[in-house]
């Protein structure tokens, strides 16, 4: 296939970039529309409590109600009408459970408001069980299994990214629908605790759930610059463990990358961030963040389908990576 029948493929297929930080900052959804993405999920609260995350929200519906590009998705059909129409469908995304408080009537609240996807961890502990650079490695809380089900319950994606290993295992025994990692990469390849080990990837697997891989270039590879390839290897290695149906893509470019932000800002998020402990030196490695060669900016997400079929992944294959394997989940988890 040359590069003319890969830009075609490129446009015809429904692509789900599953976490979009970026995406939430001014303008920046305009990259992802460049980029011929179907949908975006850009993250709207992480650690804000419910009265900040509902004015966020209400800022989101507003300026998608103002614009012509944008589309709320909130069911599998306004994927499809954001194709048809040539729109931008947005997922409301949350990276961390803290919006929900301790409050578990919170969630059918959210969900009314069009949250679709929550993140349970961020990193470190919470109300609902560790993150995946905690100290400890424990498993669900109580109030922890009670938000999984009732996340099953109203229609709520679970997404285990940021999440401890045994948080995340119980969390995929304890589910009654289909899990994801929105954004996540092998251990074995790049051995962060950002990424997954094989048994995770197995139990996600064998629930029928999706492991979108992800860009952010520390947890790609230790070389000093990740490229398209490298990033393929992540997608080459779950499917020989657990086949094609279980990858998807989930970018992660935000506003500390290389391109977007200086290096001068991206060194003072960096100490910032390290400072309040949301982020860990050994996951974490200082600036400059420079995205994987090829696909450095969500413009560039046609260089992805280009690398996927010069591997050797068939149209099929593309396209379902690029979007039908998160569109297949969204359908069981979303229908109830």
């Amino acid at each position: 296939m040359n590069r003319t029948e890969s830009l075609q493929l490129h446009k015809k297929a429904i692509i789900i970039d599953a976490t979009c930080p970026l995406g939430s900052l001014e303008n920046y959804y305009k990259l992802w529309i460049d980029g011929g993405v179907t949908v975006m999920a850009p993250t709207v609260a992480v650690n804000q409590n419910c009265r900040e995350t509902v004015s966020l929200l209400a800022t989101w519906l507003k300026k998608i109600k103002a614009s012509d590009d944008l589309l709320l998705v909130t069911c599998v059909e306004d994927i499809y009408r954001a194709k048809r129409e040539n729109k931008l469908g947005i997922i409301f995304h949350f990276q961390n459970s803290l919006p929900i408080e301790n409050d578990l009537d919170l969630l059918s609240v959210y969900h009314r408001l069009g949250v679709r996807v929550i993140q349970i961890c961020y990193n470190v502990k919470n109300f609902i069980g560790d993150g995946c650079t905690e100290r400890t490695n424990s498993g669900l809380s109580e109030f922890g299994i009670n938000v999984i089900r009732e996340m099953n319950r109203v229609g709520i994606l679970v997404d285990l990214t940021h999440t401890g290993y045994q948080t995340t295992m119980d969390a995929i025994k304890i589910s009654d629908k289909p899990v994801i990692f929105s954004h996540s990469n092998v251990f074995n390849l790049c051995p962060s605790p950002r990424n997954l080990k094989d048994d995770q990837i197995k139990a996600v697997a064998e629930k029928d759930g999706v492991i979108g891989v992800v860009g952010y270039p520390a947890f790609v590879t230790s070389n000093n610059q990740a490229t398209v390839d490298d990033l393929i290897d992540h997608i080459d290695y779950i499917r020989k463990l657990v086949g094609i149906r279980h990858i998807g893509i989930g970018m992660d470019y935000w506003e500390g990358m290389d391109g977007i932000a200086t290096l001068g800002e991206s060194k003072k998020l960096y100490t910032e961030l390290i400072d309040t402990g949301k982020w860990k030196a050994d996951c974490y490695p200082p600036p400059p963040w420079r995205y994987p060669e090829g696909v450095e900016k969500p413009s560039q997400f046609s260089n992805l389908t280009d690398a996927l079929i010069r591997r050797g992944y068939s149209e099929e294959e593309v396209l379902m990576i690029l979007g039908e394997n998160f569109l297949r989940v969204y359908k069981e988890v979303w229908k109830g």
